[in-house]
């Protein structure tokens, strides 16, 4: 895995919750708390939070292969809830990712999870309005508890990314491996941002027959 403090420039996505935050808390570059995220997964790297992801079938999520790749180190995921300490715990016993190098992982969970999982979809566009969500930090620097949401607009698709500026929120550092909704089905993983105005997903589309072949979801 990538040093933490060389790549929390390019970790992101943003959101909030339908739980109270702690008195202070800043949302994430704007943005909102989630109301719902029974399909949410934060993915924890030796026991610490780490970056976020999806659960899409029972035993498994997606998130960005960059926040699985550290040798040796150890993941797991807390599962189904928009208060990641409220979250079904589940080990990691497997790392998937694409031949072609594109930046996306599946991970095998050591037992069956019980939720709503993301709907993958594979139908974007530009001009799309985008929905991108994930646990990463807020303006203070601090990694948030609860889940938050950006609402982006996409810019850009084509070769396996999606590429969207900022509309009421950006994301930020740690929110890597967050899924990208549009019109309801999960179409990218969040995988870097300037924090400025953009951020960049790999799309579905172009890994969907890995995703299928792989997980059978």
């Amino acid at each position: 895995m990538r040093i933490r403090g060389l790549i929390t420039a390019l970790l992101c996505a943003a959101g909030l919750t339908a739980a109270v935050p702690a008195a202070g808390a800043v949302p994430i570059i704007d943005g909102e708390y989630a109301q719902s995220g029974s399909w949410a997964a934060m993915i924890e790297q030796n026991g610490e939070q780490w970056c976020s992801g999806s659960i899409i079938g029972a035993r498994w999520v997606l998130t960005a292969e960059h926040c699985v790749d550290e040798p040796g180190a150890g993941y797991s995921v807390r599962v189904g809830d928009v208060d990641n300490q409220a979250g079904t715990y589940a080990a990691v016993t497997d790392v998937y990712t694409p031949s072609g190098g594109a930046d996306i992982a599946l991970l095998r969970l050591d037992r069956s999870v019980s939720t709503t999982y993301a709907s993958l979809g594979t139908s974007v566009s530009a001009g799309d309005t985008e929905y991108v969500y994930g646990w990463g930090y807020n303006e203070d620097g601090v990694l948030q508890r609860y889940l938050k949401v950006a609402r982006m607009t996409v810019t850009s698709v084509g070769s396996g990314l999606i590429k969207a500026r900022r509309g009421d929120g950006l994301t930020n550092g740690g929110d890597s491996g967050g899924p990208v909704f549009v019109d309801g089905k999960q179409v990218g993983v969040h995988i870097a941002g300037n924090k400025v105005d953009s951020s960049t997903h790999t799309g579905i589309a172009a890994n969907r027959t890995w995703i299928r072949d792989t997980s059978g979801v």
